[in-house]
């Protein structure tokens, strides 16, 4: 392939798999050639980045990363997407370790809040502990010019429950579960939209999706980042 572009993936592989499903789903097609040219790497046996975020001491997962962009870059793809929220937490480190764009999925999503509510004013986040604690998405969110709801402890509890217990595993997602997180998130907390800041929780969005309140999804949101940038390399637009 020449033209082309690499999925850093497999944290989770549920939510890479998603990833495909979705961005395969959306590309406009009318026979198989007409589909994009990409690489996935479902690295699934990188370390649990909230864990290494958390304790410096566990195993890091940006060694993993960093190994699986050099050996990608030697195939010279036009973009990276890294398929985890979490990872970006050393986003900078990564993105040294090539020439090759790496997309942001966290600047994205907070770009595209303008879109799906455009009068919002607080942004909610739900994510992982370690996306949460290390504040990974405060900065985009400031620069945007809204205020930021975290999750209590308790709901970050619920949150992580949904992720590793049912969905990592589970192999399943609960859409109860799911659908609790994000209205206490707007009813009880008071954003106007919610940011889904784990991959998880974009497949739990893609099983069950949420239909009564704004969510600004971070995966389906760089599938679509992908799409455009994937059909440029190709000189097509997106007239579906």
């Amino acid at each position: 392939m020449k033209k082309f572009f690499t999925v850093l993936g497999g944290m989770g592989t549920l939510a890479t798999e998603s990833y495909v499903r979705i961005l395969d789903k959306r590309t406009p097609i009318h026979c198989d050639q007409d589909y994009l040219d990409y690489i996935v790497v479902n690295h699934a046996s990188v370390p649990d980045r909230t864990t290494w975020i958390l304790n410096h001491s566990k195993p890091n997962y940006n060694l993993d990363l960093i190994e699986d962009i050099k050996q990608q870059s030697l195939l010279k793809p036009a973009f990276f997407v890294l398929i985890c929220n979490t990872a970006h937490y050393a986003y900078d480190q990564l993105q040294a370790a090539t020439d090759i764009p790496i997309l942001n999925m966290l600047e994205e999503t907070v770009k595209e809040i303008k879109r799906i509510k455009p009068d919002a004013k607080k942004v909610g986040l739900l994510a992982t502990r370690g996306t949460v604690e290390s504040g990974l998405y405060d900065g985009y969110i400031k620069k945007a010019g809204y205020e930021e709801i975290k999750p209590t402890p308790e709901l970050v509890d619920m949150t992580e429950d949904l992720i590793y217990h049912d969905i990592k595993e589970k192999g399943h997602s609960d859409g109860k579960k799911f659908h609790e997180l994000v209205r206490k998130m707007v009813e009880e907390k008071g954003a106007d939209v919610v940011i889904l800041g784990c991959t998880e929780l974009s497949y739990a969005q893609e099983m069950n999706p949420e239909t009564e309140f704004p969510v600004a999804d971070s995966q389906s949101i760089i599938v679509d980042r992908s799409l455009e940038k994937g059909m440029e390399l190709e000189g097509r637009t997106n007239n579906k």
